[in-house]
């Protein structure tokens, strides 16, 4: 059930993409932006992608004067950095044919922060809804083998490496909540 990003991108569907230039208008990054330019200056090839594409704006109210639902649409937006592509031209890209692979992937995963009205936006549901019922079906076969200890200690070292094992799986999506579900 785990697949890899190269798994994941080789499935999205392309098609849906709207090419209305919402994802590269204003685009914010998981870290902040000295850390960007920290990890940048130390060689981080993703980091130095991003920066050679995207320029910061002046403000949060900056980036809000040009696309207000998409910044409103993140979490704590108020103390983000947005970004603009320089290589937006009207809704498309000025450089597709030799776009960088932080391009490429959008949305490279099913929890991508992705613009209102996105065309991906019902297959990433999707795509989170299996991965969120695979998570639970472990953690309902973990539940299975906890009671088992209860009753069965012959088997208890068996069983708790099974449990060990499906705890690093699930640990796998902790950062995207797997605990609550």
């Amino acid at each position: 059930m785990i697949e890899t990003e190269s798994q994941f991108l080789e499935r999205r569907p392309q098609r849906l993409c709207l090419m209305c230039g919402k994802c590269c208008r204003v685009v914010t990054a998981s870290i902040p932006y000295d850390e960007m330019v920290k990890r940048a200056k130390e060689g981080d090839k993703e980091s130095l992608e991003f920066l050679e594409l995207f320029e910061p704006f002046e403000s949060v109210e900056a980036a809000k004067a040009v696309d207000k639902e998409i910044v409103e649409n993140i979490p704590d937006y108020e103390n983000r950095t947005f970004y603009t592509c320089r290589f937006l031209k009207g809704n498309l890209c000025s450089r597709y044919e030799t776009r960088l692979g932080v391009c490429k992937r959008f949305p490279s995963s099913p929890w991508a922060v992705y613009p209102p009205g996105c065309g991906y936006a019902g297959w990433l549901f999707v795509e989170r809804e299996k991965i969120m019922k695979y998570v639970r079906g472990l953690k309902e076969e973990q539940l299975k083998y906890k009671m088992m200890l209860q009753t069965t200690p012959e088997l208890k070292e068996k069983l708790e490496k099974l449990i060990a094992s499906i705890d690093e799986n699930i640990k796998l999506f902790a950062k995207y909540g797997s605990e609550k579900w």
